[in-house]
């Protein structure tokens, strides 16, 4: 991965953006056949600080309730429910905020190469707010989008898996990232603790049937908060 030339490549986002704060077009670009909105999971730590990713859907079944119903519940923060009917404690550690777990980050890759041009190069934008972004980053050029401004990396699609923060052990996903064709495109808002993917019916659906994401269909006018 490598500081973009120029903007020019995103030239197309903030014209299919959403006014700031109006709903999930505003995080991520309309035009697209469909949309997903992929949940970060919360994290359970073991005594020996090992991390386990915990499933949406188990928390909801420890609570009598519908995976549906248990998202129903979040807040802007997207919080889970913590504690299980009975009052065990199902998580210790809240979900990433505005930035997609590393095993989502690659996963997502994997499966969303099959819907792109083989051999085309990936744009990658961060924003800028990062405390911890890698200062290598901070040379490339910016991209101006409503409330945010981020900036524009180019690679390959597997880099994704590459953090960009400057401490190694930590993994800071783009804020934005997209094919050359502009098949489909990722979205993670630096305040949420959810992406948003657009692309074809096809390949939202594979999302969606995905068992080791959690996800749920979306559409740009929709509220970002899940309740209403």
């Amino acid at each position: 991965m490598r500081v973009a030339r120029n903007a020019e490549a995103a030239d197309w986002i903030p014209a299919r953006l959403h006014p700031f704060a109006q709903g999930v077009g505003s995080v991520i670009p309309v035009g697209f056949a469909a949309y997903a909105r992929i949940f970060h999971p919360p994290v359970r730590l073991a005594p020996d600080g090992t991390e386990t990713p915990v499933r949406w859907r188990d928390i909801a079944a420890a609570n009598e309730r519908s995976i549906e119903a248990e998202m129903q519940l979040l807040g802007s923060l997207a919080e889970p429910t913590q504690h299980s009917s009975s009052g065990r404690v199902l998580w210790d550690q809240q979900p990433d905020v505005g930035s997609l777990p590393h095993n989502i980050a690659v996963h997502l890759a994997a499966i969303l190469t099959a819907y792109t041009t083989p051999r085309g190069a990936s744009w990658f934008a961060v924003w800028e707010g990062f405390a911890d972004l890698d200062r290598k980053w901070r040379t490339a050029p910016v991209l101006s989008i409503p409330h945010r401004k981020l900036f524009l990396l180019e690679g390959t699609l597997p880099e994704v898996g590459s953090t960009l923060s400057e401490s190694g052990w930590h993994y800071r996903s783009p804020s934005l990232w997209w094919p050359e064709d502009r098949a489909w495109c990722v979205a993670t808002e630096v305040d949420f603790t959810w992406s948003y993917v657009g692309g074809s019916i096809p390949c939202i659906q594979q999302l969606l049937n995905d068992p080791e994401l959690e996800a749920v269909s979306t559409h740009p006018d929709e509220h970002n908060e899940m309740h209403r």
